[in-house]
């Protein structure tokens, strides 16, 4: 009897390991589709802010949601998504495990962030080069033609004389070019995107 009920405890013991484990996965899972999903609704929240206000917010830097209207050198360009002054869900603005999202911004594309631009985006550094970006994405900024415009990731990245981020699982970079290119419909700039994945092939884009 005692036997059967031994037995009978391992099966049941065994069973319960495998469901837990089970789901320890498919929550973790979860998370990171949460992550992503996330980051993606950040994306176009900026983008559609861009073709509103011809600029990028600056971060947050506390726990209201809403830009930062001082400088302070690059720190200052780091911070949580300004999911406020965006006018998105505060949940729409964190990771997967409830966490802010960090966002980092290219300063001269948040030129003049207490008012409106009167001027056209063609007016504005978005379709200027700039000379020295801020942001370096290690390892993949050699690959890139154009700036980056922002980051969004999980965790803060290294600042010092420029924002040096090693991309991650958690990391979405995108370049000024691109940016305009999949969230702004007849943006006015004019610019041409050398692809990394050839060594031929360059086209021309105009909005």
């Amino acid at each position: 009897m005692l036997l059967e009920i031994a037995v009978a405890l391992s099966v049941i013991g065994l069973v319960s390991g495998f469901f837990i484990t089970k789901s320890i996965v498919a929550n973790r899972a979860i998370r990171i589709q949460t992550t992503k999903n996330n980051i993606e609704y950040v994306k176009v929240a900026l983008g559609a802010y861009l073709a509103n206000y011809n600029r990028l917010p600056c971060p947050a830097h506390d726990s209201s949601g809403k830009e930062s209207t001082s400088r302070g050198g690059l720190a200052e360009f780091v911070g949580t998504v300004p999911y406020a002054t965006l006018g998105i869900p505060k949940k729409c603005a964190q990771d997967g495990n409830a966490k802010p999202l960090v966002y980092i911004v290219e300063p001269s594309l948040t030129a003049n962030f207490d008012s409106i631009y009167e001027q056209t985006i063609a007016d504005t550094e978005f379709c200027r080069g700039i000379a020295n970006p801020s942001i370096e994405i290690q390892g993949v900024r050699n690959l890139l033609p154009d700036v980056i415009a922002f980051v969004i990731d999980t965790k803060q990245p290294t600042i010092s004389d420029k924002i040096r981020i090693t991309p991650s699982a958690d990391t979405a970079w995108i370049s000024r070019d691109i940016f305009l290119m999949q969230y702004l419909k007849n943006a006015p700039c004019k610019r041409e995107v050398l692809h990394a994945d050839t060594n031929i092939a360059r086209d021309e884009f105009s909005f």
